[in-house]
């Protein structure tokens, strides 16, 4: 994912898959179709700054990678 809000720099951070289904990546998800659609061609954006991302995919990670502790 590429944290940023337009332009076309942005922070690009590695999301395991199996994160997704988190609640903080969810509303990070959630929050990215709603600005920028469902559409987005290529990476990822999400409307946030590189930091919140960060500490979001961390979290997951400590809780337990998602869904379970399969790789």
């Amino acid at each position: 994912m590429v944290a940023g809000c337009g332009g076309d720099g942005g922070e690009r951070v590695m999301v395991p898959v199996r994160l997704l289904g988190d609640p903080c990546i969810a509303e990070l998800l959630d929050m990215a179709a709603e600005q920028y659609g469902y559409g987005q061609p290529g990476v990822l954006r999400v409307p946030c700054d590189g930091e919140r991302l960060r500490r979001a995919v961390e979290g997951a990670l400590r809780k337990g990678g998602g869904h379970g502790q399969s790789a």
